[in-house]
């Protein structure tokens, strides 16, 4: 005999069933994040950036200002999986964030949505990180923006 699925996924189950009919295919994953316990939020956000579904993209900004570490982290990486361009202006902030995991997570996303417009701020992050980790991610992410304003040789972006 199998095990019956957890109390979290059973709802998950039932939820989307309901919301199927409702509305968009993944409103059951977006209302999940906002309305679900840390670890149904936290699930929600990596699913709507693995499947990299767009509506999520306002209700993942949301999850940004989470109280719990782990949804905030999914999130900020969900944005950087979906190159979510709109969401950058709440991205910046995070690189001042007191939490190493979101600083980190934060300079990766903002490499993904690939708008050398984060150079200054990503800059600014990287003078002022103490964490040699977390520098070497800012510093990453500089570099690699720096080809969308043509600071980087033209043949190398070609590859991209």
């Amino acid at each position: 005999m199998e095990p019956l699925p957890s109390r979290g996924v059973f709802w998950i189950c039932i939820l989307s069933i309901y919301l199927a009919g409702c509305g968009g295919e993944y409103e059951a994953y977006i209302h999940q994040l906002r309305a679900g316990d840390a670890q149904e939020r936290e699930d929600a956000a990596a699913f709507l950036g693995a499947q990299q579904v767009q509506e999520g993209i306002p209700a993942l900004r949301m999850a940004l200002r989470d109280p719990v570490l782990e949804v905030r982290v999914k999130a900020i990486w969900a944005l950087g999986m979906l190159r979510a361009k709109r969401a950058m202006r709440d991205l910046l902030p995070r690189l001042r964030d007191p939490e190493r995991r979101v600083r980190q997570t934060t300079a990766w996303a903002l490499m993904q949505v690939e708008e050398p417009e984060a150079i200054p701020a990503l800059r600014v992050a990287f003078k002022m990180e103490k964490d040699v980790w977390v520098q070497g991610d800012l510093k990453r992410s500089i570099d690699y923006l720096q080809q969308f304003q043509g600071d980087v040789d033209l043949n190398e972006s070609i590859f991209r």
